[in-house]
């Protein structure tokens, strides 16, 4: 009965549970819905139950579904527990083993220290500004440490170890000629951006989704997003236009400093706030990750 079922089943079947709705698992795990449900048909073939249950609303667990559920998760804990058979290796050997991904916004600006290492000394690294290519690698195992928004744990499906970085506000960012620039507010509210022409990476980008949050939790309107793929394009724009962006501090301060005078900022209020933490599947300890980054707990 076994045969032909696979760890990959196991972690559709979670990330479907945990978040709830097969659009959604779609978006993580990058499989179209029709593909994500054949799978979890196979799963409830093997065992003769129903696993979950559909509606209007989105997908739950039956009771069948939960006990299974609690099964596979221990299942996916210990396939992941197989990186630590060998514990004998130095330092260095297991950090030549690991595959680290991270976000643009963090590693050229708060750690290109660490990068410079880390690309030189890592089995592989990548570096991305979608939230996708890291998070559904991490959970396939095929990145094993991830530098990411706190907030994007809540789509990790496998066991994971967390050490919060630190924590940044967002600015909003605009020209010499902008009229946030004559105003006397030292901070922007979320309903004076819903006025402006705000310009961002597509809904891919965490920053994107941070806006999309705030404003779902708030209840009110979004405001007008124009969505352009390249960074150095929207900053283009900014200078030269009403248009405004919205960064975190780091990168803010950085494009406003090296833009002779072309640009401004304000701080954003308070529920715009950036947490960011680094993940590992635990191939390695914490500890050593965070030695490598000069980071003491």
């Amino acid at each position: 009965m076994f045969d032909s079922l696979n760890i990959d089943l196991l972690y559709v079947f979670v990330t479907v549970s945990e978040l709830k709705s097969i659009n959604k698992s779609s978006e993580v795990l990058l499989l179209s819905q029709p593909a994500i449900s054949n799978k979890i048909k196979k799963l409830e073939e093997y065992f003769g139950k129903k696993l979950l249950e559909r509606s209007p609303k989105g997908v739950f667990l039956t009771k069948d579904g939960e006990a299974f559920y609690h099964k596979a998760k221990n299942i996916i804990r210990e396939f992941d527990s197989l990186h630590h058979l060998d514990s004998s290796n130095s330092d260095d050997e297991n950090f030549s083993s690991i595959q680290i991904g991270a976000l643009d916004s963090i590693s050229s600006f708060l750690y290109p220290e660490f990068f410079a290492i880390a690309i030189e000394e890592a089995k592989s690294v990548i570096i991305t500004n979608k939230i996708s290519e890291l998070i559904v690698p991490f959970n396939a195992g095929n990145l094993d440490v991830i530098l990411a928004d706190s907030e994007l744990k809540k789509d990790i499906t496998v066991n994971y170890s967390e050490h919060k970085l630190y924590s940044e506000p967002y600015y909003i960012v605009f020209s010499k000629n902008n009229k946030l620039n004559i105003s006397s507010d030292e901070k922007v509210t979320a309903k004076e951006l819903q006025h402006l022409k705000l310009i961002l990476y597509p809904k891919y980008c965490p920053i994107h989704n941070k806006i999309s949050r705030v404003y779902k939790k708030l209840g009110v309107s979004m405001p007008q997003i124009y969505e352009i793929d390249y960074g150095e394009s929207i900053i283009s724009l900014v200078k030269n236009s009403d248009y405004v962006t919205v960064l975190p501090e780091s990168i803010a301060l950085n494009k406003v400093s090296s833009n002779n005078e072309e640009l401004y900022l304000k701080e954003m209020e308070l529920s715009f706030t950036r947490n960011v933490s680094v993940f590992s599947n635990n191939k390695v300890p914490m500890d050593m990750i965070l030695e490598k980054m000069n980071i003491t707990e």
